[in-house]
């Protein structure tokens, strides 16, 4: 019997899917902070346990590991990462001071102008200097290479940025900086601009090496105690990590440039609520959520493509600046704060209880109430079944903290104050919902809501009602929403590489040449790791804009060669995707800046299978019925067992449906129907 287990750490739970020949099971386990490591051992014991089986026993019919980590994403936000060193071309060195513009709003007084990622004492100038073209305008002068390297060494740096003028185009003085690194600072990490992100605009390019160098030995360090943790229990194999694209790497490839774990754990929430609504409804438009303990991610998938974007920040709003999956997160999960501010205002958020202490429900000193708290109050929530019975919590502690916070500011009784917190939550994730979809012209009435995460059950419907959506699907393990999607992930790569031509004067010799080199690029990464000619797959991409623009559209490459017809080809179609992002389309000709190719290889597991129909009733059978509120008025509510509810037991609501991860409300007027698949179809 083979295995397969994906693992995610999220900021209040650590989550395990496991999928086996025989079976499915996930779990989760409080996240155990300041050593995640020991989470990671938890949640894998306690699958292993569910099995009824030893940890030995489980890693050694496992044939593959997938792991979501967010401790490059932490280690940012809490200015924890290595001392870093910048290393630029002369006349350049407040690139990160000036980023894009400065502030977002240059008319705000009371927000100080924001600080570089690399101070400007650690930023140092080499002379050299390359041209737009490629072309060595200036030789690097290596005696200011060195000067600037024994400046380093003197100072408490342990990693160095290296990110020249036009590297990303012509890497030779990149290279040349990166060699003496080599001899004079041995010990060192350090990136190099043209290897981490070659893209044309000189701060996001900055920034990312700046980024990836400083998380270089943390990430490496992590990475490798996690499998050293593994091989220590018998597992032998290399883990597959997580990345930012959308996808899965091997750690080899990973530690390579770590900066693609960067806010990489939500991006495996559009991918399995994609594949989940496609197997289901055979519907590819999909807003795709996940409400954990700490925060709601948001994501769009629209004709089957996951969204990208190459404007995500991190930390203090520095640019990322690779293409990862467009995921808006906001600060309302399972363990945001509700607070009344001086004026009876309530606010949720962004402020979490996490982990630890937790809600005040949770018995672990949290004192403040939470979103769950209000859950609890309000009769969603069963005090002997949270999380299948595996976890105790108080109704009575959850009463005491609304009533001292919220209920007494606000002069009101304890279900109201619990009405009220629920409430302002579903305003603020529907804002959330309505700047990523209304916004951009995206009429969410078209699209299925499908997710997960712990606390998205509870608050789903009244989401879906606001935003006018009719058709929800929540998988059966809904409550471990991107550990399902690392199982049902592709490994993929992206490599980009820089060259300008026009669609009026094409260069193909230029064109074909770049897409040459990205055929190799991708070759050498399958070929790295053992992928099977069958299971290779390369798609091309085109970054282009009008003449004078700001921003670039990708268009995909009807093919992998250039010819005078799929030029005109890629033309046709930039100006529909024009047309399509903006509303309008010129005649203009097109300026194309890069060229990218996304190597994928489909891997073997899927979770999406038909659920047995052993050992469940010929009718759903509530295992208890409790008083449930909605819209501040009190019903007597049937609860029901997740895995006991079959294809052919529709519910109709108010009701609640318990599983080992997560909890389940379908209010009033809404009805809700197990599929084939086990996953569940709510509509209203």
């Amino acid at each position: 019997m083979t295995t397969n287990v994906s693992i995610d750490i999220g900021g209040t739970f650590t989550d395990l899917y496991l999928v086996s020949d025989a079976e499915t099971i996930s779990t989760k386990v409080p996240t155990t902070e300041g050593d995640l490591s020991t989470g990671l051992m938890n949640v894998i014991e306690s699958a292993a346990a569910a099995k009824g089986i030893s940890v030995e026993s489980l890693l050694d019919s496992t044939v593959r590991i997938v792991h979501g980590t967010t401790v490059a994403t932490n280690a940012i936000i809490e200015d924890d990462t290595a001392t870093t060193a910048l290393i630029c071309t002369n006349g350049f060195r407040d690139i990160l001071w000036f980023r894009e513009g400065g502030k977002q709003n240059p008319y705000d007084w009371d927000v100080d102008y924001p600080d570089p990622y690399v101070p400007r004492s650690l930023t140092f100038g080499v002379d050299e200097r390359m041209t737009a073209e490629g072309t060595v305008r200036r030789d690097l002068d290596e005696d200011s290479v060195h000067e600037v390297v024994a400046e380093i060494e003197r100072r408490d740096v342990s990693a160095v940025a290296v990110s020249l003028l036009w590297a990303q185009v012509n890497p030779e003085h990149e290279r040349r900086i990166g060699e003496i690194l080599d001899e004079r600072l041995p010990e060192v990490e350090y990136s190099l601009s043209h290897q981490v992100n070659p893209v044309i605009r000189e701060y996001r390019r900055t920034s990312s090496t700046a980024i990836d160098a400083s998380i270089q030995s943390l990430v490496g360090d992590y990475l490798s105690k996690f499998q050293s943790i593994l091989e220590r229990r018998g597992y032998e194999r290399s883990p597959l990590i997580v990345t930012a694209n959308g996808g899965v790497m091997p750690v080899e490839e990973v530690i390579q440039v770590p900066i693609w774990t960067v806010d990489s754990g939500p991006t495996m929430l559009p991918v399995a609520a994609n594949e989940y609504v496609q197997y289901t409804l055979d519907r590819a438009n999909v807003i795709a959520l996940d409400m954990g303990g700490t925060s709601f991610d948001v994501s769009v998938v629209s004709e089957g493509k996951v969204s990208r974007t190459r404007d995500a920040t991190v930390g203090e709003d520095y640019a990322l600046g690779i293409e990862k999956t467009e995921i808006t997160s906001v600060g309302s999960g399972g363990g945001s704060i509700a607070t009344v501010d001086d004026g009876n205002r309530i606010h949720v958020g962004p402020e979490s209880a996490g982990a630890v202490p937790g809600p005040a429900c949770y018995l672990r000193g949290g004192k403040r109430p939470t979103v769950t708290d209000a859950a609890l109050v309000l009769g969603y929530l069963s005090e002997d079944h949270f999380l299948g019975g595996k976890m105790d919590i108080s109704e009575a502690a959850a009463r005491e903290a609304i009533d001292e916070h919220v209920a007494a500011p606000l002069g009101t009784d304890t279900v109201d104050a619990a009405q009220v917190i629920y409430s302002t939550t579903i305003q603020d994730v529907t804002n959330s919902i309505k700047d990523v979809t209304i916004s951009n012209g995206i009429d969410p009435r078209e699209y299925v809501i499908a997710g997960g995460g712990g606390a998205l059950g509870m608050h789903v419907v009244p989401i879906a009602e606001a935003m006018g959506i009719n058709d929800i699907i929540l998988p059966p393990n809904a409550g471990v929403m991107s550990a399902v999607g690392g199982i049902v992930s592709d490994l993929v790569r992206d490599f980009s590489i820089s060259a300008h031509t026009r669609s009026d004067e094409f260069d193909y010799d230029l064109v074909t040449d770049t897409l040459e080199e990205l055929r190799r690029k991708s070759q050498r990464f399958f070929e790295r790791n053992a992928i099977p000619d069958e299971k290779r797959s390369v798609n091309y991409y085109g970054e282009g804009r009008y003449p004078n623009q700001v921003w670039e559209l990708h268009v995909q490459l009807p093919e992998d060669t250039i010819t005078e017809d799929s030029v005109a080809s890629i033309v046709d179609r930039f100006h529909a995707l024009h047309e399509d992002t903006y509303g309008f389309s010129t005649d203009e000709p097109i300026e194309f800046l890069a060229w990218r190719a996304e190597a994928r290889s489909r891997l073997e597991t899927s979770s999406i299978r038909s659920r047995s129909e052993n050992d469940v009733p010929d009718e759903p059978v509530p295992y208890e019925t409790r008083t449930a509120y909605f819209e501040g008025e009190p019903y007597e509510v049937d609860a029901y067992e997740g895995p006991l509810l079959n294809v052919d037991h529709s519910i109709s609501g108010p009701a609640i449906v318990d599983t080992s991860t997560t909890t389940i409300v379908v209010p009033p007027s809404s009805d809700l129907e197990p599929t084939q698949t086990g996953a569940l179809h709510i509509s209203r």
